[in-house]
């Protein structure tokens, strides 16, 4: 993580993993000796999946995850609310805990953010309309690449979510599978006005933090830094041209 530090951005997304939890006073010292300013977490994707079993215990599980992303300065808190292996083929399930995950974030300062993830019943854009409208508390976080895969990047902008965050990467047609380098495309690697898209999106007020979702990680573990720089030039392309 350390590598990212050079990279020209004012603050990082942070990804939390499940085995962080396991020793969360020593992860939250470890990374805030990193210097890097958080702001954003993303909560470990598997809560979803529990909550789509109606599992109470994720819950709490969410909360820990809250806890660590505070220690670090986030101000949001992204969920999957709904994750395979059941999707969103009863969200009901989910929607009965989301004031418990909202009240859980809320506890630490957060808000949370529901992100706009691919459906194995519903869309995305229904889903978390659901969802925010079932608990007020939350924001929506607009993924492209996957409202693109559902057809939805587009009427996202006309959908009146209350939008907190923006998740940017491109799209070619299908989620790219295998190497992670290639799994995130930047911006003009796919077929997405991501351009025309963000303007739009500025353009109706929105002047929160947008983070450019990217892997610099090859099919090794290894850190590429070849892609790390065309990582590097795509953040600088993006400030330049949506500098609020």
């Amino acid at each position: 993580m350390a590598e990212a530090r050079p990279l020209p951005v004012s603050a990082y997304e942070l990804s939390i993993y499940s085995n962080w939890l396991d020793e969360p006073d020593g992860v939250a010292e470890d990374l805030a000796g990193l210097d890097m300013a958080f702001e954003t977490a993303h909560a470990e994707k598997a809560i979803g999946a529990r909550l789509s079993e109606g599992d109470h215990s994720a819950v709490g599980r969410l909360e820990a995850n809250a806890r660590l992303a505070a220690r670090l300065g986030a101000r949001l808190l992204v969920l999957h609310l709904w994750e395979l292996p059941t999707g969103d083929r009863h969200l009901e399930r989910n929607l009965e805990l989301l004031p418990a995950c909202a009240d859980a974030a809320e506890a630490c300062g957060l808000t949370l953010a529901l992100e706009t993830i691919p459906c194995s019943a519903g869309t995305p854009l229904a889903n978390v309309a659901r969802a925010v409208e079932r608990e007020p508390r939350c924001v929506a976080v607009l993924d492209t690449e996957f409202l693109a895969l559902h057809g939805e990047l587009e009427v996202a902008l006309d959908a009146g979510l209350p939008v907190g965050h923006v998740h940017v990467k491109d799209f070619a047609g299908a989620i790219v599978r295998g190497d992670p380098r290639r799994r995130y495309m930047l911006p003009g690697e796919g077929d997405l006005d991501l351009d025309g898209f963000l303007s739009r999106l500025h353009g109706q007020g929105y002047d929160a933090a947008v983070t450019l979702e990217a892997s610099a990680v090859d099919s090794d573990g290894e850190l590429d830094r070849a892609r790390l720089a065309e990582i590097a030039e795509a953040l600088r392309r993006l400030d330049s041209t949506h500098a609020a």
